[in-house]
């Protein structure tokens, strides 16, 4: 690996940090070889997970003839995720990383390889595909924390935020493709030969994954406990800024994301613009996101974190507040590419700093606590949908910008290692 040894202390170096950016950064990031075999094989299951997602909805519709249904399927993996990511984060302290991953993406890959089956021989019903998911969400809670464990530990911190970019570039960049080439293999083979082709890919991916060269860990005496679970926690309390940053993840995972559920009806009935207005509007989102994905990926970000996902999360809100009471689809469109650019560089910074401030020893629990963290995203969907029915959209907004920004300026001003963050 090159790039030098990572700092272990618990808080980059201010020096370290101001290096993001630099061309030397940008050469060694390039010369990471383990960090190249792990993006590759990351790449099939960002791909993999959404033409996965879009073919399981197709298939979940036409038994069911149920939104419910398909909102469910899509939504239950996150529930194991929430059960046993924190375990999942001790397991990461304590064995090879890449074995974790190998594991877990073999497992998924065995599991949409069933999917396959059961759609091609017209067995599945729908409970089947739940089921399914469920597992899948399982593979996820143990793959989650040692994949992010694993960049932290291969990557050196200056070029963390880089690295972390051009994850999100990767894995944004799936997330547009993905239901298209579903779409397309679903007209053209059915939706079987999409779950073959992912079963596949996540199979690659996995072996991929297994070229990565990890440093030596001592692995903590006796067996895996729960009592490894609280002391991650209690590594996590003690180390500022931690405990605000999980916090405000979590809140902002239920409450920025009020906007997603009401889309589709100011689509259809706000802005009057149909399907295809609300397949531009998410278009749109996207290339924000992947706008500002590859804006990090090139740049990174800056070594003030805290602040930066201050600034870019009052963005978030103010736009999403504006789109609530525009009524103009041009200055929706602009709204929805603001957010998008400001969403991935909060996300990247969220991330960086829990890498930052995890030491080796416990990193893989306190990657756990991120990834459980931003696992609160679904609920936040039902939340949303619930607020807006309660409330009224715009109102349903502005209750979730409140959430927002104002809770992160009272995380600043109560927290001095977060505003040095």
């Amino acid at each position: 690996m090159s790039g030098g040894p990572l700092n272990e202390s618990g808080a980059a170096p201010v020096e370290a940090q101001r290096t993001v950016g630099s061309a030397s950064a940008r050469r060694r990031l390039r010369s990471n070889a383990a960090f190249r075999s792990l993006l590759i094989g990351q790449g099939a299951f960002d791909i993999g997970i959404s033409m996965r997602i879009a073919a399981q909805s197709w298939v979940v519709l036409e038994l069911t003839g149920s939104q419910l249904w398909v909102g469910a399927a899509a939504g239950v993996r996150a529930i194991p995720v929430l059960l046993f990511a924190l375990f999942a984060g001790v397991l990461a302290d304590r064995m090879q990383r890449r074995w974790l991953i190998f594991f877990s993406g073999s497992w998924m890959a065995a599991l949409v390889a069933v999917t396959a089956i059961i759609t091609v021989t017209s067995t599945g019903e729908a409970w089947h595909y739940l089921l399914i998911a469920f597992g899948l969400g399982i593979g996820a809670s143990v793959y989650g924390p040692s994949f992010l464990a694993l960049v932290a530990t291969i990557v050196p911190r200056d070029q963390l935020p880089r690295a972390n970019g051009i994850v999100s570039f990767i894995a944004t960049s799936g997330e547009m493709v993905g239901p298209l080439l579903a779409g397309l293999i679903i007209a053209g083979a059915g939706a079987g030969t999409v779950f073959w082709i992912v079963s596949i890919g996540y199979l690659g991916g996995s072996l991929l994954m297994l070229r990565v060269r990890e440093p030596a860990r001592a692995a903590p005496a006796g067996k895996a406990s729960f009592r490894e679970i609280g002391e991650g926690l209690a590594f996590a309390w003690r180390t500022p800024p931690l405990p605000w940053l999980t916090a405000l993840i979590m809140l902002q995972n239920l409450f920025a994301v009020t906007i997603f559920p009401i889309m589709p009806v100011y689509a259809d009935e706000v802005l009057d613009v149909g399907a295809t207005g609300f397949g531009l509007m998410g278009g749109v989102f996207g290339a924000g996101l992947l706008g500002s994905a590859a804006i990090v990926a090139v740049f990174g970000t800056h070594h003030r974190r805290g602040l930066v996902m201050f600034f870019t999360g009052m963005v978030w809100d103010t736009c999403m507040v504006a789109f609530g009471f525009s009524r103009s689809f041009p200055l929706s469109l602009g709204l929805l590419f603001v957010m998008g650019l400001s969403g991935v560089i909060w996300v990247n910074a969220a991330l960086t700093l829990f890498q930052t401030y995890a030491t080796e020893e416990m990193r893989g629990r306190v990657m756990s606590l991120y990834v459980l963290s931003m696992d609160m995203f679904p609920m936040g969907w039902l939340i949303g949908g619930a607020l807006a029915a309660w409330l009224g959209n715009e109102e349903a907004l502005i209750v979730s910008a409140i959430g927002g920004t104002p809770v992160m300026l009272i995380g600043l001003l109560l927290s001095p290692a977060l505003r040095r963050a």
